[in-house]
């Protein structure tokens, strides 16, 4: 059951997408592109967010595509296939699944969405993943205040920030919100849209830790375990105060996909689904060529 104060900021949330939407559309105002539709793709963290959406965004049509485990490469898959020109909004939520070790995987995927939606508003959330081999998630986080700092208007809802002040919302795995947690972060997220809708600029993101959960069958450099949290002692910098620069020199490692468990399964499937195409175009050939044969000698 909400709280006074969940109730509250659903109101608060509604009204406000309500006025969004409303001044988007009234005669005059400059258009939007599209027609006021929401795409959101994502993980499990999106499956779970998207349900109180439609709620708390009442009005505005939203079409979501989320699939659990999913990494921004495949975040990115489920992006194109569902993307149209009616889309206003797009929700890539992403990163959570990334390999912390690798940030420019998730910066790839931004800017290939970007490329693709022009001028369209982006909401990009703030990471609270995993900490792989003592590597936070200070390298994904600053992947997204620059990449909205480059890009304005883009929103970023701060769920690590949340994650920070809100830990006791969180599952034993440090990682998926309990019920309350995903309904607050579903009005983080609605938030970002609502913003996006009234062309409203970055709100700016609190200042927040970049820690992260020990993943399955891997311990933490001091110890903890499976679940548990890696501290982190760096935080990352508000979205709409970051530097537009890009990182430092030499302070991106080269990606190597035979490292990255995550992107090499990806690329696993691809390979097999190529595989596959193409025994099945060798077994058409040979089918027609039989054919052709009947025909010529019957």
């Amino acid at each position: 059951m909400p709280n006074r104060r969940g109730i509250a900021t659903t109101l608060a949330v509604a009204l406000f997408s309500a006025f969004a939407l409303a001044a988007a559309l009234a005669p005059g105002a400059q258009a939007l592109p599209g027609n006021g539709r929401v795409l959101v793709v994502g993980d499990s963290l999106e499956e779970l967010t998207s349900t109180y959406l439609p709620h708390l965004l009442p009005g505005v049509p939203i079409t979501v595509n989320a699939v659990g485990g999913s990494n921004s490469f495949q975040i990115f898959d489920l992006f194109q296939e569902s993307y149209e020109p009616s889309d206003s909004v797009i929700v890539f939520d992403a990163g959570t699944n990334d390999d912390p070790e690798y940030p420019e995987i998730l910066a790839e995927n931004l800017q290939k969405v970007a490329a693709i939606v022009g001028e369209r508003c982006l909401v990009v959330p703030t990471i609270h993943g995993f900490t792989v081999n003592g590597v936070d998630n200070t390298g994904k986080n600053r992947v997204v205040a620059e990449f909205a700092a480059s890009r304005p208007g883009t929103q970023t809802p701060d769920w690590a920030g949340y994650v920070h002040t809100h830990p006791q919302l969180m599952q034993s795995d440090n990682l998926h919100p309990i019920e309350a947690g995903t309904e607050g972060r579903a009005e983080l997220i609605a938030s970002g849209i609502s913003r996006c809708l009234a062309e409203e600029p970055n709100a700016p993101v609190a200042r927040g830790a970049n820690e992260g959960a020990i993943p399955p069958g891997m311990e933490g450099q001091n110890g903890e375990a499976e679940g548990e949290l890696s501290p982190s002692h760096e935080s990352f910098e508000a979205a709409a105060e970051a530097s537009s620069a890009g990182p430092e020199p030499g302070s991106e490692p080269i990606a190597d996909a035979a490292h990255f468990a995550l992107v090499d399964r990806v690329a696993k499937a691809r390979a097999k689904q190529q595989d596959e195409e193409r025994t099945k175009a060798r077994s058409d050939l040979g089918t027609a060529a039989v054919a052709a044969m009947h025909a010529v000698f019957p």
